[in-house]
């Protein structure tokens, strides 16, 4: 009897640890992320008015036109000269960072995997941008092409490569896919280290070459990564800021900017009595954005899957 109550009494006791761990991230994600998000779709039907007795402000429900918040979204993306840079920069960064960024962080997980001259030592450089904090790189980019640059290269006459209107934009993407190469890296040369020798052995006795054995054999055994890294990229062409907040914090120049960038510095704007009337509106982007995004990300998923490489 005695061991069996002990048993009894340890089983609740396992039951009170297993939620005393798991209370508190439970509480945090319905909070902050059922409750923001639900909140959010909530918003875009309602408006912030004051009341004229006693000077408070509320969100009450919209009378009437239910729409109204969207119809102000459109008009500000049809006028608002600033989304126009927004949209294409958007768009220009995912390109840059699809493009140029995967393309480079698989040749250089490939060199790593194949532990070639150095490979130890790029894998760390590559991948520290990934565990330094975002402000402590950004500033050592500033100083590095700020003060060191100009000096070595003469013909940018003294001006640093984020000063040049001409060359700013271009350091912002550069510092961005280079910060974005550590997570891949890891990813892309762990999922290589995963392939049997054997397969690689066998490849190279058929006499299959270095970019046939990348193309037929390892591109496709580590394809549902790059899939990963592809969908998460298209998850994020609405909110990638390219860092320009650490750059600049709220005073980029427009032609810069991104629509995460400027969501970002539009929902951060204070807590004054404009920026309440905004937040509906920010809604409304938010719930339009992820309603274009699902899709296109669920899509490309699908697409990617059926069109993607076979080994042979």
């Amino acid at each position: 009897m005695q061991a069996r109550n002990f048993y009894k009494r340890k089983w609740w006791l396992d039951l009170l640890f297993v939620l005393a761990i798991t209370i508190f991230p439970v509480v945090q994600f319905l909070i902050f992320y059922v409750g923001v998000n639900l909140n959010s779709i909530l918003m875009v039907f309602q408006k912030y008015e004051t009341d004229p007795v006693t000077n408070i402000g509320a969100y009450k429900f919209l009378q009437g036109d239910i729409f109204e918040n969207f119809k102000t979204m459109f008009e500000q993306i049809r006028l608002d000269p600033m989304l126009e840079y927004a949209f294409s920069n958007a768009f220009l960064a995912f390109f840059v960072t699809v493009g140029v960024g995967t393309t480079l962080a698989l040749v250089f997980a490939l060199y790593i995997y194949k532990k070639m001259f150095f490979a130890k030592t790029f894998r760390l450089l590559l991948f520290a941008p990934s565990v330094l904090s975002s402000i402590i790189m950004v500033r050592m980019f500033q100083n590095f092409t700020e003060t060191v640059l100009p000096t070595l290269i003469p013909s940018m006459n003294g001006i640093g490569l984020l000063s040049n209107p001409d060359t700013k934009m271009f350091g912002y993407l550069f510092f961005t896919v280079w910060t974005g190469f550590g997570m891949q890296i890891l990813m892309y040369s762990s999922a290589m280290n995963t392939i049997d020798e054997s397969i690689i052995e066998a490849a190279k006795l058929d006499g299959v070459g270095p970019f046939r054995e990348f193309v037929s054999i390892i591109f496709p055994l580590i394809y549902p990564t790059f899939i990963t890294f592809m969908v998460t990229n298209l998850a994020g062409l609405f909110t990638n800021q390219i860092n320009l907040f650490a750059f600049g914090g709220s005073g980029v120049e427009a032609k810069y900017i991104t629509i995460g960038y400027y969501l970002y510095i539009k929902t951060a704007a204070g807590a004054g009595s404009a920026s309440y009337l905004e937040y509906p509106v920010l809604a409304c982007y938010g719930v339009t954005m992820t309603i274009v995004a699902v899709p296109v990300v669920l899509g490309g998923k699908k697409l990617m899957e059926k069109l993607g490489p076979k080994t042979v």
